[in-house]
């Protein structure tokens, strides 16, 4: 099974209402302030897929600021998972320092369906991942549900973006040490956090945590895989696309072309995301 663990999709309306809410919404305003960036319809994706031969897809939104506007997105993915059951799979949005708020809103979620948190944006949200109180309630919720949570991380050196961000292998790795046993989803390869999986201390401390490749050609060489694979272990990363920003061939091509054999690939391209969501 071919799984694509992160893709964005919002509400079709959002694309005119970009103005608006860049006046809402300071992740929302960060990524899509400007009229080049990429948006795409629930069609466009399921196209895509088809292309791809991709089985499935988790959708998510942005590290939203704006609660109302969470919720707006929030509930469009619930209703593409509800029509799509069998192509996708919903992630909900929130901003830790809702408190009870964001809590409320991932149990709403998941009852309506919904298997993850994700995609967290530390920096555009205002919050420090390094401080236990801040974080605790929704780990301890996503704890309870058995659900993981995709962290937005960025490399310390480097070529800027938009969205960059400062959420660097540090910073993880202390939220990690904070909350060993919350399933963590690290976005973008953890900003290049598995390279340090060759210290013994680093690759026990990750036995819960899995780094996405999305946008990895946008930022790493690909034989970042295969030093990943060796740091860290294959059963630790995910194929992600970050769609539409990538098309999902790109980023799969570069996977299955950068030396790994068949059984590692199998891990990386749909295994272990169908073993973390119990997918049959």
């Amino acid at each position: 099974m071919l799984i694509d663990s992160h893709s964005h999709i919002m509400p079709p309306d959002f694309k005119s209402r970009r103005a608006d809410i860049c006046k809402l919404d300071l992740t929302f305003a960060e990524l899509f302030s400007s009229n080049d960036q990429k948006f795409a319809a629930v069609e466009d994706l399921l196209i895509s897929m088809d292309k791809s031969n991709i089985n499935k897809s988790v959708i998510m939104g942005v590290g939203w600021t704006d609660i109302d506007i969470a919720t707006e997105a929030n509930r469009y993915i619930v209703e593409l998972v509800n029509t799509h059951p069998d192509k996708l799979i919903g992630f909900c949005s929130v901003n830790p320092m809702w408190g009870r708020k964001a809590v409320d809103e991932i149990e709403a979620c998941h009852s309506m369906g919904l298997k993850g948190i994700g995609e967290l944006h530390p920096d555009t949200q205002n919050f420090d991942i390094t401080k236990f109180d801040i974080l605790e309630p929704l780990m301890s919720c996503a704890r309870r549900l058995d659900i993981p949570i995709v962290i937005h991380t960025s490399e310390p050196v480097g070529h800027e973006y938009n969205g960059k961000g400062n959420t660097t292998p540090g910073k993880v790795y202390k939220l990690i040490s904070n909350f060993p046993e919350n399933i963590i989803i690290c976005a973008h390869i953890g900003g290049g956090l598995p390279f340090y999986g060759l210290m013994p201390e680093v690759k026990a401390l990750l036995k819960n945590t899995y780094f996405d490749t999305a946008a990895m050609p946008y930022l790493y060489n690909k034989q970042v895989i295969p030093i990943a694979a060796q740091t860290i272990g294959a059963e630790h990363i995910l194929f992600g696309s970050d769609y539409p920003l990538l098309s999902q061939s790109r980023v799969i091509s570069d996977i299955k072309s950068s030396g790994l054999q068949d059984p590692d690939l199998n891990k990386i391209l749909g295994a272990n995301m169908s073993n973390l969501l119990g997918i049959t």
